[in-house]
C-alpha cells in the first residue's frame, strides 16, 4: 500500500476577487516533500442545499432557469446557498424551496452532504429530502431569477438524471442519493 498523502501547508494566501458572485484567492502552498505549488487558485463558496422535493402523488418538484454559465435553459432541483441567517441546513432548503417554487413540506430530511469539486472549491452540499411537498404561495425569486416550476414523475425524473438530462452533476448526484434512500427507508 503506498503513503497516503498528507496535507499542504500555506505559507501565503491573498484575495484574487472578491464581490456578490465570487470569492477568489491564490494560496500559496508547499507539499510534505518540499514541492511548492503557488499560485493556487481556490473559489471560496457559501455552503449550498440541494431540496429534492416531492409531492403526495409521488411528483418531482423540478426547475428550469437560464443559466448563462451554460448559455441555455436548464433542468434542476431547486437549491442555493446557505445563508448566515439560515438555523441550519433544513432551514436553507425549507427557504431556497419556497423562495425558488412557493412550496413547502412537511417534513425535510438531511440524508447527506457531498463536494461540488473539492479540488478547488471550499463548499460543502447538503442534500435535502423534502417529503410531501405542496404549493403554499407565490414564487418569493431574487432580482437575477427567471424560474418556471413543473412537476415530474419520481420515476422519470430517475430515469431522466441516469440519461444525463438534469444539467448539473452535483444536482444527478444530490437527486440520485435522495431518492435511493428514500427508497431504503420505505
Amino acid at each position: 500500500m503506498s503513503k497516503l498523502p498528507q496535507p499542504w501547508r500555506v505559507t501565503g494566501t491573498r484575495t484574487i476577487i472578491k464581490d456578490k458572485w465570487i470569492d477568489l484567492r491564490a494560496d500559496d502552498c508547499v507539499r510534505a516533500d518540499g514541492l511548492e505549488i503557488k499560485p493556487y487558485y481556490v473559489l471560496d463558496y457559501p455552503d449550498w442545499v440541494q431540496v429534492i422535493a416531492v409531492d403526495a402523488d409521488e411528483n418531482l418538484v423540478v426547475i428550469r432557469q437560464y443559466r448563462h454559465g451554460a448559455g441555455r435553459l436548464t433542468l434542476e432541483i431547486p437549491s442555493g446557498c446557505v445563508d448566515a441567517s439560515d438555523a441550519d441546513p433544513i432551514a436553507a432548503a425549507a427557504r431556497e424551496l419556497r423562495e425558488e417554487t412557493g412550496y413547502a413540506a412537511e417534513r425535510l430530511t438531511h440524508v447527506g452532504t457531498i463536494c461540488n469539486n473539492p479540488a478547488n472549491q471550499t463548499n460543502n452540499i447538503f442534500i435535502v429530502l423534502a417529503e410531501g411537498a405542496r404549493r403554499v404561495a407565490e414564487q418569493s425569486l431574487d432580482e437575477s431569477e427567471e424560474i418556471a416550476v413543473e412537476l415530474m414523475p419520481v420515476a422519470q425524473a430517475r430515469e431522466i438524471a441516469l440519461a444525463g438530462g438534469f444539467d448539473h452533476s452535483a444536482q444527478i448526484a444530490s437527486l440520485l442519493i435522495a431518492l435511493e434512500k428514500r427508497g431504503a427507508r420505505r
